[in-house]
């Protein structure tokens, strides 16, 4: 053979075996690559899935959360009224106790002076029955030294009317000692 000759039978050949390899090659590689497309489709649909899970677990998840955040959320905004209208039920009980303090002061204070002025009315009214007792006490004396003198007065009076009759009769027997004479 000549040298030409296995230039062209080798490639021929070898193109041959190249060919059937091909063939075999081709028939098997559309099934294989719908295979491996199908598999990677398949991946894909798995790994869909799953990201597809997962976010729904991670919408669950946040749901949740946020159900969560929004009952702290309410609980803590409860917790901040309550606190705040006990602070100003406390402020309003401290404002009352402080009005209620100030009426009773004001009354402590009322009830002072009229306490004050009910002693002043005790002390004069003691030193105005100090006053009757001791004029109860002079009249008393007074009317005894009366009762007394008008009884001495009673007494001179009838020495007096005694007396004139005394000086009537002395007289009249003068006037009849004198007529006589």
């Amino acid at each position: 053979m000549k040298k030409s000759k296995v230039y062209l039978i080798v490639p021929i050949i070898v193109l041959g075996i190249f060919y059937g390899y091909y063939l075999n090659f081709s028939s098997h590689y559309d099934a294989e690559q719908a295979l491996v497309l199908q598999a990677e489709k398949e991946k894909r649909i798995e790994k869909l899935k799953i990201e597809a899970e997962s976010r729904e677990h991670a919408i669950h998840d946040a749901i949740e959360a946020q159900k969560q955040r929004k009952a702290e959320r309410i609980a803590r905004e409860e917790r901040e009224r309550q606190q705040k209208d006990a602070k100003e039920n406390a402020r309003l009980e401290a404002e009352k106790a402080d009005q209620e303090s100030q009426k009773l002061q004001r009354q402590v204070e009322k009830l002072e002076k009229d306490v004050d002025t009910a002693k002043k009315e005790v002390a004069s009214l003691e030193s105005e029955e100090k006053r009757s007792n001791e004029e109860v006490v002079f009249l008393k004396t007074y009317t005894d030294a009366a009762v007394a003198n008008q009884a001495k007065l009673a007494e001179v009076v009838s020495k007096i009317a005694a007396a004139d009759v005394a000086a009537a009769k002395a007289a009249a027997a003068a006037a009849a000692a004198a007529l006589k004479k």
